[in-house]
């Protein structure tokens, strides 16, 4: 059954002590391997009872204390694993949380997954109950999870003397605390706050005021619109502020409606009015000063907007097509796929490269996530990597910085792209490097290498059109050769954390109004392996730490 992530904090001899609530009745022995305390605290009726390295998990929801501190560490030092070495003793317990394991890729549960017997056997319903598990969460229960799992987050950022998170101008513009292995319980602490802090919000809220403001949500986006196509963020001062009279004037707009939007958008936070009448900058207001925010903003409000108004037209006439012209986003702009209408518009093309940037650089979507994340180290040491798809091959040029004998070829259909690559690549790299045009659709013209690598291409497509990706590469496969394909792998349903789940959700959903693609579970990918050709043996998908994107990985075996 999976844990009620109920968690509760206390102070106790100066110590931070945390109380983790699970839903039934288990007793592990724990073998500590480091000094910190780990104290499990046996609620039953009026009596309470503690011991040392035994969790006591009862069907009522009893609590696991956990004590710990953390210490300043010098800049120059790397962060330490506070909570990697504290979670470690009790980690089959509580390794998934906030999230229990997805199965493996023989459809069995993960170990780690803590579950009755009746949801042992069948996956669908360890995700019933974990549906149901939140269903009826309690408004004290959330503010006791947000009070705990703020405490973890805000003790190590001072611990590390990081950046505090702020509104202001002043405030970092992404979350503070590094991506990493070391910090990898502190982000989950941090996936747990989010996500109770929205559960409380929609528990206070009520199903029915909830329902009528949600629709209302595309005016704070009409809000980022108009501040962006009227470059308002770079008419408000970084220093000072301007009152909505001059905004308006230098907009060519009434300054009544400056203010209506404006004020809408500063219940967002994004900008604020210091004195009344004027306007002043925040942290996420100067953030759309930057360039590809700005695009990015654009393009989901030029593109994007017009095709979710159409995703119900193209279910109705289309519900069955994979074709690219066949969308939502095709039906909104006279007919043409996502792809011809950028191809017929250069300027729209350059934008939605910035905006991928901008999308692509963010927490969680790091290639050093690929670099550190895959055991790169089993192949021949002068393995040969072909990145299908590899636009300038910058991925390549990271692989190529981390291991040295390792030669590549990167392909794409846009020579453009290529020639690009070719100018920046470092000098000391170009030796292993080859450049090749090729359309992935067609046989793979490089023979026999030992991985073909393709990230961030087959969400692009339908499964009609990812199959014959696939089935490409296949005449040109060694009995070893493997695919690595870096995407998203969707979890099952409840079984990750509901923030993350809800940004991946989101991307399928995109995909599938923009270009009748989608987001793969692993046993679509699995599928899709098998229906390409016998001989691939799918290795599974693995999700490396802090990585919002997953490695699918398949070998190809003749002998």
């Amino acid at each position: 059954m999976m844990l009620q992530r109920s968690l509760r904090r206390t102070r106790q001899s100066g110590l931070q002590t945390l109380l983790f609530s699970t839903d039934r009745r288990r007793q592990v022995e724990l073998k500590s391997q480091i000094d910190i305390p780990v104290v499990v605290s046996t609620n039953s009726s009026s009596s309470t009872s503690t011991s040392t390295n035994i969790i006591n998990v009862n069907d009522r929801g009893d609590h696991v204390r956990i004590n710990t501190t953390f210490q300043k560490q010098e800049t120059d030092a790397p962060a330490p694993d506070h909570f990697g070495v504290l979670f470690h003793p009790i980690r089959k317990l509580l390794s998934s949380w906030p999230a229990s394991r997805a199965p493996d890729t023989n459809g069995r549960r993960h170990p780690n997954c803590i579950q009755s017997s009746a949801t042992m056997a069948d996956p669908a319903a360890a995700i019933s109950a974990g549906a149901a598990v939140q269903l009826r969460p309690k408004l004290s229960e959330l503010a006791a999870q947000i009070s705990a799992n703020a405490k973890i987050v805000e003790d190590y950022i001072e611990a590390q003397g990081l950046p505090y998170p702020s509104f202001a101008t002043d405030g970092p513009s992404n979350f503070p605390i590094p991506e990493t292995a070391e910090t990898e319980k502190i982000h989950e602490a941090r996936q747990a706050l989010l996500t109770a802090s929205k559960r409380i919000y929609d528990l206070a809220t009520g199903p029915n005021e909830y329902l009528r403001w949600m629709v209302w949500n595309y005016n704070d986006v009409s809000t980022l619109h108009v501040a962006t196509a009227f470059d308002i963020p770079n008419i408000v001062p970084l220093d000072g502020d301007i009152s909505f009279a001059d905004i308006g004037k230098q907009c060519k707009v009434p300054e009544l409606k400056i203010r209506q939007v404006l004020r809408l958008a500063m219940t967002n936070r994004i900008f604020y009015e210091p004195r009344h009448g004027y306007v002043a900058h925040t942290a996420a207001s100067k953030l759309l000063r930057d360039e590809l925010m700005r695009n990015w903003i654009a393009y989901n409000t030029d593109d994007l907007a017009p095709a979710s108004l159409k995703v119900v037209e193209a279910l109705q006439t289309l519900p069955d097509s994979g074709e690219t012209s066949e969308t939502a986003f095709a039906l909104a702009h006279g007919g043409e796929s996502l792809f011809q209408f950028l191809g017929a518009r250069p300027e729209r093309a350059k934008r939605f490269g910035t905006a991928m940037s901008a999308f692509s650089t963010g927490q969680g979507y790091a290639v050093e996530h690929l670099v550190n994340g895959y055991d790169w180290d089993q192949l021949p040491k002068d393995a040969t990597i072909v990145d299908v798809g590899g636009a300038t091959g910058f991925v390549s040029v990271e692989l190529a910085k981390a291991h040295s004998d390792f030669k590549f070829v990167v392909e794409d259909k846009v020579k453009a792209q290529l020639d690009l690559g070719q100018a920046q690549l470092d000098e000391a790299l170009k030796p292993r490097f080859e450049y090749l045009v090729h359309d992935f659709f067609t046989e793979q013209p490089i023979k026999g290498a030992d991985v073909y690598l393709i990230r961030w291409c087959m969400h692009n497509w339908s499964d009609k059109y990812a199959l014959i990706m696939i089935k490409s590469l296949v005449p040109a496969l060694k009995n070893g050769s493997k695919v690595i394909i870096n995407e998203l792998a969707l979890p099952e349903p409840n079984t990750s954390n509901p923030w993350a789940e809800r940004r991946i959700r989101t991307l399928d959903m995109v995909m599938m109004m923009c270009l009748n693609a989608l987001e793969r579970e692993e046993g679509d990918w699995k599928r899709l392996f098998a229906e390409a050709d016998p001989r691939f043996r799918f290795d599974g998908v693995k999700q490396p730490p802090g990585c919002l994107m997953n490695i699918v990985e398949a070998t190809f075996v003749t002998e």
